[in-house]
């Protein structure tokens, strides 16, 4: 059943890339990661609570830690990246996270060990990369690479790809500390640790941010909804699948991000763009079949 509901996530997730992309025209993109959290953690606070607070052991409050550092990081990259470029031309970088959380869910203390055949994705991912810049190679064979260092947008996008890779190694450790494991409450936690930590920044934007949310009330509403319920459906799939498997699920919807991308922007893909995003999508399913 995670299965599917990962895959549900990425279609939620990627509705919301694009919802993003309209919207940040109009609203900073540290006050809408803020009020989307605040938004989805309220609709979220009754399932959280209902049982209780579990018992939280020393695990959890490092999971919970290490997983909203790198998670606003990469939220707040992710939104600068996408307001300034066509979602088309760095959205598909997404896809390469799941090599990161390979990466560290190979380590202690979840100890996930990746075959080759999961390792062999990891490289037709990063051919997927190239292929997506490919028409620079005719200035250099390293050129399709060095252009996502060339670019700000590029470089924003795979800044918050490598952070938000960790994250879901993180959500994991933090899940299975509390006792009896608690998904929800877990994800809830985290959100409330993001509300309170942001609110200095806030408080020295406090104009902006009252006219911003003011103006825009009833699209930030609906995209609090979505959010929580793309982070609902996510942890559920984390906490009861493997990591690396759901993580490389997630990444799916780069397909769905360019497809509404294209309905309300008009932003028509480059044929290059569609043959990399496909081959990075190749990629993730070899990691999925290969662990």
């Amino acid at each position: 059943m995670w299965f599917y509901i990962a895959l549900s996530a990425a279609l939620v997730s990627g509705i919301l890339v694009v919802l993003n992309k309209k919207i940040l025209s109009r609203v900073d993109p540290i006050i809408l990661f803020w009020i989307m959290i605040v938004i989805s953690t309220i609709f979220m606070a009754y399932f959280a609570l209902k049982d209780g607070i579990p018992d939280l052991g020393q695990m959890f409050f490092i999971g919970v830690i290490c997983s909203v550092i790198f998670y606003t990081f990469s939220r707040i990259m992710q939104f600068r990246a996408i307001k300034d470029a066509p979602i088309s031309q760095i959205y598909p970088l997404i896809v390469l996270s799941p090599i990161f959380t390979m990466t560290l869910a190979f380590l202690p203390p979840l100890s996930e060990r990746p075959s080759m055949m999961a390792l062999a994705g990891s490289l037709v991912s990063l051919i997927g990369v190239y292929t997506i810049n490919v028409s620079a190679a005719r200035e250099g064979i390293f050129e399709p690479f060095k252009i996502l260092f060339k670019n700000k947008s590029a470089l924003l996008m795979l800044v918050s790809v490598i952070t938000i890779g960790f994250v879901s190694v993180f959500d994991k450790i933090a899940i299975n500390g509390t006792t009896p494991k608690n998904i929800i409450f877990t994800l809830f936690f985290e959100n409330m640790v993001i509300i309170i930590g942001l609110l200095p920044y806030l408080f020295v934007r406090r104009k902006d941010v009252i006219s911003q949310v003011s103006i825009n009330k009833w699209a930030l509403l609906g995209l609090g909804i979505l959010f929580a319920l793309s982070n609902i459906l996510g942890f559920i799939s984390i906490g009861d699948g493997s990591v690396s498997i759901v993580s490389a699920l997630f990444r799916t919807q780069v397909f769905f991000a360019l497809l509404f991308s294209f309905i309300f922007f008009k932003d028509k893909p480059k044929l290059e763009t569609i043959i990399g995003s496909l081959i990075l999508i190749l990629g993730v399913v070899l990691v999925k079949f290969g662990l």
